[in-house]
């Protein structure tokens, strides 16, 4: 290359034909390699113009500026060369994309081109021309074939934006249309040690806008060993954190439980009854789809021909129709599927038998099924890859066995007691579900098109492994076995957390406040954290919107305790536990309300942290065998920070509170009124007795209480 020194007043200003794309090439090393991306560009074969704008962003190198200046000289009408001081490789991306926009009204999308990769002759067309059929389309972004260091990955599939937020799915080499620059998107100039490109994406996202994959794009992605992708690497943690703070609620428990609802659902609920099968994360959202069981097998094969553009739910759930209706009038529907994907940990299968109660309870056990047990199951989960490995295997010997009597296959079956009042009469119980389950396997497997799968069907790799395993990033925030599979969308929905559910003071409390927020227009829910039963009559049925057992043993609500704050022990399980299924308990409601249960003030910050807000419920103060102060309301004082809210039962607490030191703007107190509502004309009928009662007759008091220190017998006496 003939080296020669140029003045920028000795390029002559050329008319420019009006481009319809604009690629903006930034400049900071490359300078070796410039040439290659740029003879790319210009060898576009399109029936419109495309224009380059060189930004050299205050290379070091005298060589780039030497070839930005001969190709401007050599192509005028085709080339813009830019000089900025360094500012990084947003800064240099946003001066091009805004000299662009400004000079050429034209201008209907650009192309980001890093000065190490180059192009097909045709990229720029079949980008274009994929704009144009798709106008719901933001970008248009490629599939990463890579020279060099050889790699071609497939990227292909529907844009997914929860796939989006746990990786890097569009290159920065992707067509962007002009409207996401004009709703304000660009590259934030903070993220300077990478990932530059993920985090404009996912801002583009926020804006409303989406992607769409091209198979035949013609990018050329330079892969080295070491490079400065290779550099964010090492630092992929620290910028990550970043950009989960910047896009906070994309990255929330519920931001993300809303994104696997509408893109990638969690569930396949397989109907015997009916033969469809319902799509879904939650089974109560509106828009959970139904379609028929051939639909979906149909769908399921075509996630099999080892490739990674089609999605499938990953967790199969064999059942009937009347068992969701039961456990829907139970309020247990959520519960019980979060409860039974969390044991797929242990094993492939997860059974649920279903039994009446005389008595107005709910309960639970748990046991292994392997060897003990025929399985009557209401309900069967399979494990995500199960069905895949039954179809490949070379018979269904194996699956027959979760039918078989006593069952052979390792499996948890969860038995479930619920009041009589809630099943229908005269309407036989389900105890199919592992029946269907073979039968369905040996329909799967007597399918022609299991010959397909000894084939391979791409000549790409299949490159986003997330696709089959969708059901684990709104796990991510909690790191729990599963998350909550609840969607929300009214922000009224309120936790009562109690760690036990009979009939106590605390849980009278709890069920009033519940049925006043009700009545406010507040959706109640109501989680136990240490039994596995509890009451439920009507009066709680009627209140509370749903019921969800915590059942998980490695959560203690008190326990042990090695410290202690102001006399009260804090429970070890609150700072040391293990609090991931209990925070996916709680992560998807917008109020959390802590009725008396001990550890659990220990995921109060975390829980503020997803975005949820806590309150505390504080009843009484329990005394010490020395008669001093102690108990929740001390407890309350050492998480004081993590919560919200403090709720006490009196304006008396209230004040103790503030002179423990809690902030009056934190103290709401909800005084303590009688539980029991009277009957009709009751109230008038006292008034008329008491104003006819003579002044001496003997006053008559009832007092249904314990008698006891804790509550206050010498004062009422």
């Amino acid at each position: 290359m003939q080296h020669i020194s140029l003045q920028p007043c000795m390029a002559k200003a050329t008319p420019v034909i009006a481009p319809r794309i604009a690629v903006v090439v930034p400049i900071f090393r490359h300078s070796v390699l410039l040439s290659e991306a740029i003879e790319s560009v210009l060898a576009q074969r399109s029936d419109f113009a495309i224009h380059i704008v060189l930004v050299n962003d205050g290379c070091l190198h005298q060589e780039t500026d030497l070839v930005c200046r001969e190709y401007v000289l050599s192509y005028p009408e085709q080339v813009t060369y830019l000089r900025k001081p360094n500012g990084g490789l947003s800064d240099a991306r946003n001066h091009g994309i805004r000299h662009a926009l400004a000079s050429w009204p034209s201008v209907e999308a650009i192309y980001m081109l890093d000065a190490d990769n180059r192009l097909r002759p045709d990229s720029m067309a079949n980008a274009m021309a994929a704009l144009d059929n798709h106008p719901d389309a933001g970008w248009i972004y490629p599939n990463i074939d890579m020279f060099g260091l050889t790699w071609a990955g497939d990227y292909g599939g529907d844009y997914s934006l929860l796939i989006h937020t746990v990786m890097n799915i569009c290159e920065a080499g992707s067509l962007i249309r002009r409207e996401i620059f004009d709703a304000g998107v660009y590259f934030d100039t903070g993220f300077k040690s990478g990932f530059e490109d993920w985090d404009f994406f996912l801002t583009a996202a926020e804006a409303g806008f989406r992607g769409r994959n091209i198979e035949n794009f013609g990018f050329h992605y330079r892969k080295r060993a070491e490079s400065m992708l290779a550099d964010s690497e090492r630092d992929a943690e620290v910028i990550l954190n970043d950009m989960r703070k910047k896009h906070k609620k994309l990255f929330s428990q519920r931001g993300l439980l809303e994104l696997e609802q509408q893109e990638a659902p969690r569930y396949a609920i397989v109907l015997s009854d009916r033969d469809e099968v319902i799509l879904t994360v939650d089974p109560d959202a509106a828009d959970a789809r139904r379609i028929p069981i051939a639909e979906f097998e149909r769908q399921w094969w075509r996630t099999q021909t080892d490739n990674s553009q089609h999605h499938v739910p990953p967790i199969m759930v064999m059942t009937h129709s009347a068992v969701l209706e039961q456990l829907r009038r139970a309020g247990m529907l959520h519960g019980v599927l979060w409860k039974m994907e969390r044991r797929l940990t242990r094993h492939p299968f997860t059974a649920l038998e279903i039994r009446p109660c005389e008595a107005e309870r709910i309960r639970w056990s748990e046991s292994e099924a392997q060897g003990a047990a025929d399985l009557q199951a209401s309900m069967l989960m399979v494990r995500p890859g199960m069905l895949a490995a039954i179809v490949r295997d070379s018979s269904l010997n194996w699956i027959t066995g979760i039918a078989a009597r006593p069952c052979s296959l390792p499996a948890t079956l969860l038995r479930l007691e619920l009041p009589d009042t809630l099943f229908v009469a005269d309407q036989d119980l389900f105890t199919a579900a592992a029946h269907e389950m073979v039968a369905f396997s040996a329909r799967c497997h007597a399918s022609p098109k299991r010959e397909a799968l000894q084939y391979r069907w791409d000549w790409r790799n299949a490159d986003i492994p997330w696709r089959s395993r969708t059901h684990e990033i709104s796990r991510r925030p909690t790191k729990a076995d599963a998350s909550y599979p609840r969607v929300i969308r009214d922000g009224r929905n309120v936790d009562f957390v109690l760690p036990l559910v009979e009939f106590g003071g605390v849980e009278r409390v709890a069920l009033s406040i519940a049925r006043a927020m009700k009545a406010a227009g507040w959706k109640p829910h109501l989680f136990v954290l240490d039994s596995a039963e509890c009451q439920f009559s009507v009066e709680w049925r009627d209140t509370f919107e749903s019921v969800t057992f915590l059942s998980d043993h490695s959560f203690a609500t008190w326990g042990t305790a090695s410290s202690n704050y102001l006399g009260t022990d804090v429970p070890d399980g609150s700072r040391s536990g293990d609090h991931r299924q209990a925070t996916a308990m709680l992560a998807w409601v917008d109020v959390v309300i802590n009725f008396h249960g001990g550890a659990v003030s220990g995921i109060m910050g975390k829980l503020k942290r997803l975005g949820v807000k806590t309150a505390l419920s504080l009843h009484l103060s329990d005394h010490s065998s020395l008669n001093r102060l102690v108990g929740n309301t001390y407890l309350g004082l050492a998480f004081e920070h993590a919560y919200d809210v403090i709720l006490p039962c009196s304006e008396q607490l209230g004040d103790w509170c503030h002179g423990m030191g809690m902030p009056y703007e934190k103290i709401v107190p909800l005084l303590n009124a009688p539980s029991f509502d009277l009957p009709k004309g009751a109230e008038s009928r006292i008034d008329i007795r008491r104003a006819s009662r003579s002044a001496d007759e003997p006053l008559r008091v009832i007092y249904p209480e314990r008698l006891d220190h804790q509550k206050g017998v010498g004062r009422r006496l």
